[in-house]
């Protein structure tokens, strides 16, 4: 990346806490001290300072994890890195992308401060309640899918009743496998291995009937047979919603409400159809969420503490989501948008208003 320029911003004092208030509201002396610690904003300070922004970049190992069943996306996550970083320190931000193995060993960096943020990291329980961290709404849904022949003509998961379906057993794969046929009272005929390459081979033999596992691990998979390939197909549907977001720690609320609102720009640029191309066009008389967003109303940036450019920067750098989901995930894994559409669409991706 090129030399980043830094911005001018406006700052709210954040050392402030209404003691007094929040006692009468029930916070504890522990939710006191914790919302102390918030007031020092260490992360959005180091990153101006060093000009650099640390992301942790989720590749996964090729063979799968126990805790973790999500694919590879390291394109998906670095876009969304640089996103943030243009956001904070310009057009030349740079991004130092630091790969992980699995959403553990991310999880550690960004607890031990190696890193500033986690582009996609699961949104679980097990995660969103360690106080450490703050997530973003999902930015993608990954889910239990099934890779099948394309020549089994399977066009919905129920028509894999009764067929042998292979699986990395004690995952939570199986778990979601298990409660999805039995909640159906369909038959299910499992075919769980230990190894990655053993299930594939009974897959590609037809020892099986289908591949089961999350939607980008299934997609990766698939490319990897190389010319084989083009003979496999995703069955349209999946049997479970695994959600990813964006963490950063929750010692810093200014940065982690960047790292939000980036996110949500992505979004709303794509329900206003702006692109790449024509985000910097001129606007005129332009919906008024166009001109927030474009930074005509001089609102987006006070509100951050960042410039009134920033939205549109960002935008001209890695395009809107469908753009980034369309270069990152779209041609060289071929996964449909399904769940990841804009609710506009049928999607569960829901734009949050920019007023």
């Amino acid at each position: 990346m090129s030399r980043s320029r830094p911005i001018g911003c406006h700052r709210l004092d954040r050392n402030w806490v209404p003691k007094v208030s929040l006692l009468r509201h029930g916070f504890t002396a522990a939710a006191l001290f914790l919302l102390a610690t918030h007031a020092h904003p260490q992360t959005l300070a180091r990153i101006r300072e060093t000009k650099t922004l640390r992301c942790a970049i989720n590749r996964e190992t090729p063979e799968y994890s126990t805790s973790d069943d999500h694919g590879p996306r390291q394109a998906f996550d670095a876009d969304l890195c640089r996103a943030v970083a243009i956001a904070i320190l310009g057009p030349t931000a740079r991004i130092a992308a630091i790969p992980y193995p699995d959403d553990g060993a991310a999880t550690e960096a960004l607890r031990t401060n190696q890193v500033d943020l986690i582009p996609t990291q699961t949104l679980d329980l097990t995660h969103a309640s360690d106080p450490a961290f703050t997530f973003t709404p999902p930015i993608l849904y990954d889910g239990v899918g099934f890779l099948v022949p394309i020549a089994a003509h399977l066009t919905h998961p129920t028509q894999l009743a009764g067929k042998k379906i292979c699986f990395l057993a004690e995952t939570e794969v199986e778990v979601s496998l298990r409660a999805w046929f039995s909640a159906r009272r369909l038959h299910f005929l499992p075919f769980p291995f230990q190894e990655e390459g053993e299930m594939e081979a009974a897959f590609v033999t037809r020892n099986c009937t289908a591949l089961a596992g999350d939607l980008t691990r299934l997609a990766a998979t698939r490319l990897a047979f190389g010319p084989l390939a083009t003979r496999y197909a995703l069955v349209p549907g999946q049997i479970s919603e695994d959600p990813l977001a964006a963490a950063s720690r929750s010692d810093d609320p200014a940065f982690a409400a960047i790292v939000r609102w980036t996110l949500e720009v992505l979004l709303q640029a794509e329900a206003l159809h702006l692109t790449r191309k024509t985000i910097a066009a001129p606007h005129p008389n332009s919906d008024p969420t166009i001109q927030i967003l474009t930074g005509q109303t001089h609102e987006i940036g006070a509100r951050l503490g960042l410039s009134n450019a920033w939205a549109t920067e960002v935008v001209s750098a890695v395009g809107n989501y469908g753009e980034v989901y369309a270069r990152a995930l779209g041609s060289p894994l071929a996964l449909p948008r399904a769940l990841n559409r804009l609710s506009s669409h049928g999607g569960l991706m829901l734009p949050l208003p920019l007023k």
